[in-house]
């Protein structure tokens, strides 16, 4: 199988994991939470270049909605920024993502959001040091979630 084979899926579920929670640290004094997304039922979209690479239904909680101006993660990785600018419609992300085996990559991501919409230009370096660019788009769909989305 050629290498570009193997990357697309590991492509795929890096982004998708995107999509899996949101967290960060603390800030360090308290503010008024910035309005960003809202939460509800939202459908997110991947691509790796111009390929479709799945897409799948999330159920976003408030306490979801409220990490997105922190920095998006996954709990399946540690996040680190340099950068974190997540405000009046625009993120910008430049960091680090080190997975449960202590391997690092790096990662930076541009896009812009509104109450209902986000869309994300992700680029990161596999653990090869393979460059990798894709797409995360996501809507939402509704104010409450269905019973069987997470």
């Amino acid at each position: 199988m050629r290498p570009i084979a193997l990357a697309v899926p590991a492509i795929a579920a890096s982004l998708a994991a995107l999509a899996v929670g949101f967290t960060a640290t603390a800030p360090a004094k308290a503010a008024a939470p910035k309005s960003t997304i809202l939460p509800g039922h939202w459908e997110y979209s991947y691509r790796i270049g111009i390929i479709p690479a799945g897409s799948e239904d999330k159920c976003i909680k408030p306490a979801d909605a409220a990490q997105f101006s922190k920095g998006i993660c996954t709990r399946r990785y540690k996040c680190d920024y340099t950068t974190n600018q997540v405000d009046d419609g625009k993120i910008a992300l430049k960091g680090t993502w080190t997975d449960k085996k202590g391997r690092v990559a790096p990662v930076s991501a541009k896009g812009s959001y509104t109450p209902e919409s986000f869309k994300l230009d992700v680029k990161m370096k596999t653990i090869n040091g393979l460059p990798i660019a894709g797409v995360m788009s996501a809507k939402r769909l509704a104010a409450t979630c269905p019973a069987n989305v997470d």
